[in-house]
């Protein structure tokens, strides 16, 4: 099966026409199998339903089945979501050989968890012993702006195709082929439309110079980085626990933002949000339970074209990481107290 997919269309549709009628019914798995390679599906979905035979075939095959059924199988790409799907897999054609040691999800799983412990208990000392990242830590509006450029920076590497080998290795999080465990923190870091990066850069613009102030450079970075790879565990676990056989890569850093967003908002729930130039009503607080509402409904209703899992594994992170803020600072407040009653 893989060397079928591997050949161009035109082979394609020569095995598929050669099919006995028997083996009718394995095409539309032949065509979930054909959208993992959009960039050659449209010839190959061109060239399959000009082949009248094997249409004839699958007429006869259909014909108790519903009009829906058959209508998808002559056109696949017939989908509000299959453009992005397609705009993020037409980098597909450099996948590298299978040949190559495969990533599990156990053990990425593992790598992910360790790596957040890491990251946590090491930022810290990251921030006050190690240069260059010691210039940062009493400037913590800076880390965002740095997060800003390199978001940019990445972007600006889709749009050479030279670089697309390295940027689908690293900063594109396949589901059914990880070609590298860093991809579940570079994909965080990357964009292909400017739509997305816009609408995410804004937002960490927005809450970011603001928590990034108040939480210091350490923890802000701990927070990001942290809600990143876990939006990236959860993007990876979905598909498993939802079982789903198709799932289209995913890249952005929305599973870091609404972390960040998640913590903001745990930490300042009667802050003032605009969405544009509109207030939303009941305070960040209660914004933020509405993401998670609409994210939880994607999750289970499987609407759109969106990471919802991502922005859920987040959204935990940020308030885990707000809660936990919140007790360091009732903590330091009891002591506080405590030593002025001496005076």
């Amino acid at each position: 099966m893989n060397k079928l997919i591997r050949c161009n269309s035109f082979a394609g549709t020569f095995a598929l026409s050669s099919l006995h009628r028997s083996q009718v019914h394995k095409i539309p798995y032949l065509f979930n199998r054909a959208l993992l390679q959009p960039h050659q599906a449209h010839l190959f979905v061109r060239n399959f339903t000009n082949n009248k035979v094997l249409l004839n075939r699958i007429d006869k095959h259909y014909t108790s089945g519903s009009k829906l059924a058959r209508a998808a199988l002559y056109n696949p790409f017939d989908d509000s979501s299959s453009d992005r799907y397609s705009n993020l897999n037409r980098f597909q054609q450099f996948q590298h050989s299978n040949n190559q040691k495969k990533n599990t999800l156990s053990s990425l799983t593992i790598i992910g968890l360790t790596t957040m412990t890491a990251i946590y208990f090491g930022s810290d000392y990251l921030f006050d012993h190690i240069p260059p990242f010691t210039y940062l830590k009493r400037k913590p509006r800076t880390l965002v702006y740095i997060l800003l450029g390199i978001n940019t920076a990445i972007f600006g590497l889709w749009q050479l195709p030279r670089c697309w080998r390295f940027l689908q290795k690293y900063m594109l999080l396949q589901k059914d082929h990880i070609q590298s465990k860093w991809s579940i923190v570079g994909s965080a870091f990357s964009h292909q439309e400017f739509w997305h990066l816009g609408f995410n850069m804004l937002a960490l613009w927005s809450f970011g110079t603001s928590l990034a102030s108040m939480l210091g450079t350490s923890n802000f970075f701990s927070l990001y980085m942290n809600s990143a790879i876990a939006g990236s565990l959860f993007s990876l676990w979905y598909p498993k626990i939802a079982r789903m056989s198709l799932m289209g890569p995913s890249l952005g850093a929305s599973g870091a933002l609404f972390g960040v967003m998640g913590c903001f908002s745990y930490l300042i729930p009667n802050a003032k949000i605009l969405l544009f130039v509109f207030p939303i009503p009941g305070g960040a607080w209660v914004a933020f339970l509405g993401t998670l509402a609409w994210n939880t409904a994607g999750c289970v209703l499987r609407w759109g074209s969106f990471d919802y899992a991502a922005h859920l594994g987040g959204s935990l992170i940020g308030v885990i990481y707000g809660w936990c803020i919140k007790k360091e600072i009732e903590k330091r407040r009891q002591r506080r107290k405590r030593s002025l009653k001496w005076f």
